[in-house]
């Protein structure tokens, strides 16, 4: 039996809430049936504000839904918006809800039948100015639909992607939990997507992989967005490990229009769907629409790009722009003396005489970012994945502890990796997690990364670099930074050939160094 994603059913308890039969100034129109380009019918939602329209049009949005929602994920904000002089539709994207066709994850066809939406509103109602939003699938599908139709004029995009590839195959590794809640949820999946997953899987065939992937995502789309002077919102969850912050960050800093970043606790569209980060999300939405939609000089454009809310304490900052800081400390590894014992890493480089350290694969340790799903969606609430950092097991991991830190250490960014390794085999994977440490031996997953390695040189020292998901978060004074260090994951497909052994190697000319950026 099919089963319904977590965001799916926390959205249906909020939609439950409305009744479309309130005394709503606004009038709403339930159920329109749109013949798209080909025939196929979208089934869609409208409300109609009860002010006549201004001499440019309504200002109007249209609502993308989520992944196996439907036009009635939106009815409240939908609402609100309509009472405040908007013309709003809510669509099901085609497979999904009672529209025809086939779920193709914003392929060409879902595109077009979002122009032949727009198309029947200018048709049918005086439409000004016009914006488009969504969470999750209705993020990704709203940014690209807005890159290939200028007539969109801003986009609030909200628990997206930029780059899908990034999202199911981070680092080559496979998102194997994420995956397959999406691929189990859309019950008119196209056949191409199946196929799609299931060589993603088997790791066959990834050319065709990344030429899927390019027209559905908004990286492929930078100039058009440029070119059309979208104004341009994301928000994203720091916990999120389907569609991480890491691209989207790199999405804001290729945008050369109006843009806003948001960056949260908490996992994917979790936050939104509950009204995330104390109503911030959507509160910050609905102006810029006000804004860059309807006209309102509220004073948005000039406010700082970057809201970043600090991990577990939940307390928001602005930034003027994304990096939100150039200051660092690198942290070079150092060796450990056996299995028992942790390495260190240190502010100066390793100068010692030419050391090896290794680990193993065969075994998951404690080392982890908790249970899948649920663990992410706690850290919402200021609930931090905990574990016993004195229980990793060295055999089949390594830690580097790094100095005490006498006052708070304000991790804000990108954290990075390049580490020295030798591996035994051409396939391996390491997940590379960073925590919070405190005296006790108890730690806080800070954020964590995967690799594979798919083809690595057996036996011959080689550099990997990775960066770390983005994060915000602050260690507490009396506490140290660990990077542990293992080959399996909770959230990832595991290596068909799990017996093999990493090496580190400790020398003056291949330094080993851990990043990271911090107020």
């Amino acid at each position: 039996m099919k089963t319904i994603a977590l965001p799916a059913l926390l959205a249906g308890a909020l939609m439950a809430g409305f009744t479309a039969t309130s005394e709503a100034a606004p009038t709403f129109i339930a159920d329109l049936d749109i013949v798209s380009f080909d025939g196929t019918e979208i089934d869609a939602n409208l409300f109609v504000p009860e002010t006549p329209p201004p001499a440019d049009g309504y200002p109007t949005i249209l609502f993308t839904n989520s992944w196996a929602l439907d036009k009635h994920q939106y009815l409240l904000q939908a609402r609100e918006l309509a009472e405040n002089g908007y013309l709003v539709m809510s669509y099901s994207t085609r497979g999904f809800g009672v529209s025809g066709g086939t779920v193709d994850v914003t392929g060409p066809a879902t595109i077009a039948d979002g122009k032949a939406l727009i198309d029947w509103l200018e048709s049918h109602y005086p439409v000004g100015n016009l914006g488009a939003a969504g969470i999750s699938y209705g993020a990704g599908t709203s940014l690209v639909l807005a890159a290939q139709d200028p007539r969109i004029d801003a986009v609030a995009a909200l628990s997206g992607w930029s780059d899908i590839v990034e999202g199911l195959y981070p680092n080559e590794t496979v998102n194997l939990v994420w995956g397959s809640l999406l691929t189990l949820t859309a019950f008119n999946l196209d056949p191409a997507v199946d196929v799609i997953w299931s060589n993603l899987r088997n790791s066959t065939n990834i050319d065709n992989i990344y030429d899927f992937s390019a027209p559905r995502s908004a990286l492929s789309y930078v100039d058009e967005l440029n070119a059309n002077g979208t104004a341009v919102l994301m928000s994203n969850n720091f916990a999120d490990y389907l569609f991480k912050p890491n691209s989207m960050t790199q999405l804001y800093s290729l945008l050369d229009v109006p843009k806003k970043l948001m960056l949260n606790p908490g996992t994917h569209a979790i936050g939104e769907t509950l009204g995330g980060n104390q109503g911030h999300i959507w509160a910050t939405s609905f102006r810029w629409f006000d804004h860059f939609v309807k006209g309102d000089a509220n004073g948005i454009d000039r406010e700082p790009k970057v809201d970043m809310t600090v991990r577990i304490s939940n307390k928001l900052e602005q930034f003027d722009d994304f990096p939100v800081t150039e200051k660092a400390t690198n942290y070079y590894l150092h060796p450990r003396l056996s299995y028992f014992n942790n390495a260190r890493m240190k502010t100066g480089a390793y100068n010692g005489w030419g050391w090896n350290n290794d680990f193993h694969g065969g075994a998951d340790t404690k080392a982890g970012t908790g249970i899948p799903l649920i663990s992410d969606a706690l850290e919402g609430f200021g609930i931090p994945v905990f574990t016993n950092m004195t229980g990793i097991n060295g055999y089949y991991a390594i830690e580097y502890n790094s100095p005490v830190h006498w006052s708070t250490f304000k991790i804000r960014g990108t954290p990075t990796l390049d580490m020295w390794i030798k591996p035994s085999k051409p396939e391996v994977q390491l997940h590379v997690h960073l925590y919070d440490t405190d005296p006790l031996g108890w730690g806080r997953l800070i954020t964590h990364a995967p690799i594979t390695l798919r083809n690595a040189q057996v036996g011959k020292a080689q550099k990997i670099s990775l960066e770390l998901f983005t994060t915000s978060y602050d260690v507490p004074p009396g506490h140290v930074v660990t990077l542990a260090i293992d080959t399996e994951g909770a959230i990832y497909q595991k290596l068909e050939d799990r017996n093999y052994e990493i090496e580190v190697p400790y020398r003056r000319d291949r330094q080993s160094v851990l990043t990271i950026p911090h107020l």
